[in-house]
């Protein structure tokens, strides 16, 4: 397996250890958005140096978003953030970028998925329920196409036919080809609050920031009414 070359640390700090593990001695801290570069890797962790002073140790995978599709560049944040504001929804969630992930959580000291939602559609006056199961039957909102969804629009995913994840789509889907025939971005809270990238099959199967082996299932796209 080819090793990624570049990452970002996706938490507010992290131990960089003299081994790759936690029993080792941590030498240094790394902070949210620092980018490392990545020369080893050993089950679960990655050996890097911090890009700004070169100083190197082991960081567990959990803590860095990776990019590895023919090394691409990662998500630029301000991109998005500089085009989509004007969306309230939008504008609220970008807010919460890097809080953390935190199972019920809805607040600053972290957020799930479904709470990130609530909490943002709250703020520009509309009253979701607390649980993405719950969100996606809300008369607040309809159903579109994902050939017709539009920044601000929520995306429902399954498990077995059960909602387990919610994010809010960026901006327009493009229509790639037979084998991927969706592309956008979200924000959703998965490890922290975070834009991601998402590309769909045929079957509306989405490999989220290139992970294939976990692919999600959408089962909904929602929009809030007009008026409501």
């Amino acid at each position: 397996m080819k090793i990624p070359e570049r990452a970002i640390v996706n938490v507010s700090v992290c131990g960089i250890f003299a081994q790759p593990t936690f029993k080792s001695e941590m030498v240094n801290q790394a902070l949210i958005k620092e980018k490392v570069t990545i020369i080893d890797k050993k089950d679960n962790w990655y050996k890097a140096y911090l890009n700004h002073d070169k100083y190197e140790g082991w960081i567990h995978e959990m803590y860095l978003d990776i990019s590895n599709k023919n090394n691409q560049d990662l998500i630029d944040e301000t991109y998005y953030i500089e085009r989509f504001s004007k969306i309230p929804i939008l504008d609220e969630a970008f807010k919460l970028l890097g809080k953390p992930y935190l199972w019920g959580g809805r607040s600053f000291q972290g957020y799930d998925c479904s709470g990130l939602v609530q909490a943002c559609a709250s703020l520009i006056g509309f009253n979701l329920p607390r649980d993405a199961k719950d969100q996606v039957k809300s008369d607040l909102l309809l159903e579109v196409e994902i050939k017709n969804i539009c920044s601000g629009d929520l995306l429902f995913f399954e498990e077995n036919n059960f909602v387990n994840h919610v994010a809010i789509g960026i901006n327009s889907f493009k229509n790639l080809n037979s084998k991927l025939i969706y592309s956008g971005e979200i924000i959703h809270s998965s490890g922290t609050v975070k834009i991601s990238k998402i590309e769909f099959d045929s079957q509306l199967y989405g490999v989220v920031d290139n992970n294939h082996e976990n692919k999600i299932k959408l089962h909904k796209i929602m929009r809030f009414k007009d008026g409501s």
